[in-house]
């Protein structure tokens, strides 16, 4: 969170001679501004390879935070990701993240377990954890509100399913449960074709 905060803040500030000196690297340089993959987090998949979310630019992705032992919204989260799946065509290069709130108990092994709970396609689907400063990070980027609930197990958060583009914009949000899978398909499927 302080990453972005000084993101922000550096952002809004003109150039001083130094900086002016040193140019932005060239592949940050052609990220549109908004662009969520200028982030630098560092985060594990399912299968325990470590990824840097910068990386991502060039690929779309389909976004949502939750964890893996919530029996509330979190399932609901996922099928409904999985719709968007199934709206695309299945040489599409769209990812799928899901990215845990809780990275103190969803360690590498119970992230592979929701992968098999699900049946998700580890071809497609990257499931992710990291430190708390990157999860904070990019919940503020995505616009997602959580807290842990006061059993010390559960949190409250967002139903939220982001689409973001190979630029790292986000191009479409899914932000009630009660709507369906259309507008994330249709946002995904207006992409230029590579």
């Amino acid at each position: 969170m302080k990453n972005l905060l000084l993101m922000c803040f550096v952002a809004a500030s003109p150039l001083s001679a130094e900086e002016a000196a040193h140019p932005v690297p060239a592949a940050d340089a052609a990220l549109p501004p908004g662009s969520l993959y200028v982030l630098k987090s560092k985060w594990t998949t399912q299968d325990g390879r470590e990824v840097v979310w910068s990386d991502s630019t060039g690929t779309p992705r389909v976004v949502a935070l939750g964890y893996a032992t919530c029996k509330g919204i979190c399932p609901r989260v996922i099928a409904d990701m999985q719709r968007i799946e199934a709206g695309i065509p299945a040489d599409s290069k769209t990812r799928f993240t899901f990215i845990t709130l809780d990275p103190e108990n969803d360690k590498q092994a119970q992230m592979k377990e929701l992968e098999g709970r699900h049946h998700l396609d580890a071809k497609r689907w990257d499931l992710l954890r990291g430190s708390e400063d990157d999860l904070l990070e990019m919940a503020v980027a995505l616009g997602i509100r959580f807290d842990r609930l006061p059993n010390g197990v559960d949190f409250a958060h967002s139903y939220l399913i982001a689409v973001i583009g190979p630029d790292g914009r986000i191009l479409q949000k899914w932000i009630d449960p009660k709507e369906n899978a259309e507008p994330s398909v249709k946002a995904i499927l207006a992409l230029p074709a590579k």
